[in-house]
């Protein structure tokens, strides 16, 4: 692998713009960049792109972990930022047992227990980044960029970078889209270049909604229901769960994505299926046609039911010391009776 330069960052001030070097703005990460986590990494990365092999997330510190079947068996709610999210009363998420993976700006809507984010971190809001409570996935080439914090009508730069953050774990990606490999290659497929083409003939079209997939694969989820996944943008009105603009540009390019995920979610349709995982789409209206459709309540009930029974506090600590206590007395009752029996065949045999 190529040495990694790190690169030395700007930063504006109101009359030129200054050099400071990374350690000096980022004291508690790794001020040299000894575990390679930038973006020419990930890049040299994708180059090498194996289709098999276990799959390693990072902390900020470069450590490694595999995190695989972590939460092995478990039910969640993928949360997407189309706008019938706002149809449902999410307040049913915060039931026992219940696990929730927010994407992008949906976090806003929502405070999800997980959060998988593909684009540059300044896209998205800097409370959930800074919010511990919230475990985030990011690409390793995400790891020394600069969050954005809003002040008012504008934006600027934080002090503060991504590896600064609380409860980030970060993965590799690849941009080469296969079917076959999706679920097992060590790396997180979030679709494919531009120009380039996948084997189901998909041209371009990148999606965080992949790489949502693939990592809640990885940490062992077996039922997914997906919430705002409305797949269809217009021009000139409101196409997500919050307030945002977006161009006649854009809204042409999603609406191509969205054909493109279709596709390849069908093509996965198999993958998923040899794994034992179940994928449903809780919005009837939906122009995400790969999945099964399931109305929200239905599919938060099936979610909360293994933890959804009355729970009884009653004598937890103690139970040992009950049983045995309750075995002793049977003891000492089943010592008595075989007592007695004796006492009433001596008293037989004496009387005869």
């Amino acid at each position: 692998m190529n040495k990694v330069v790190t690169k030395v960052p700007k930063i504006k001030t109101e009359n030129n713009e200054q050099e400071i070097a990374p350690h000096v703005l980022n004291k508690q990460i790794v001020p040299l960049n000894v575990d390679k986590l930038d973006e020419n990494d990930e890049k040299q990365f994708k180059k090498m792109n194996p289709i098999t092999g276990d799959m390693y997330l990072y902390n900020s510190s470069g450590i490694s972990m595999n995190l695989k079947n972590f939460y092995i068996n478990s039910s969640i709610f993928l949360i997407l930022s189309g706008p019938s999210l706002n149809t449902y009363d999410l307040s049913l998420l915060s039931k026992r047992g219940i696990m929730t993976m927010g994407v992008n700006n949906s976090w806003i809507v929502h405070k999800p227990n997980l959060w998988v984010s593909v684009d540059d971190p300044g896209n998205f809001i800097d409370i959930g980044w800074k919010d511990p409570s919230i475990i985030k996935f990011a690409p390793v080439g995400h790891i020394h960029k600069y969050l954005v914090v809003k002040e008012g009508e504008k934006f600027r730069r934080s002090q503060f970078r991504v590896g600064e953050m609380p409860s980030v774990f970060y993965f590799r990606r690849n941009q080469m889209f296969r079917p076959k490999s999706f679920l097992h290659e060590p790396t997180v497929n979030w679709g494919v270049g531009d120009s380039d083409v996948d084997e189901i003939g998909c041209k371009g079209g990148r999606s965080v909604m992949l790489a949502a997939m693939k990592i809640i694969s990885y940490l062992g989820f077996k039922n997914v229901y997906i919430l705002g996944a409305d797949f269809k943008m217009n021009n000139n009105t409101q196409n997500y769960a919050f307030k945002q603009e977006r161009s006649e540009h854009s809204v042409k390019g999603n609406n191509s994505t969205y054909e493109k995920l279709n596709k390849r979610f069908l093509s996965l349709l198999p993958e998923f299926s040899s794994i034992g995982m179940k994928v449903y789409n809780c919005y009837k209206d939906s122009g995400l046609k790969a999945f099964p459709y399931m109305p929200y309540e239905n599919a938060v009930n099936k979610a909360s039911k293994t933890c959804g029974k009355i729970i009884d506090s009653y004598g937890w600590y103690d139970r040992k010391e009950k049983e045995e206590s309750k075995q002793r007395v049977n003891e000492d009752k089943e010592a008595d009776n075989i007592k007695e029996v004796k006492e009433v065949k001596q008293n037989i045999i004496e009387s005869e």
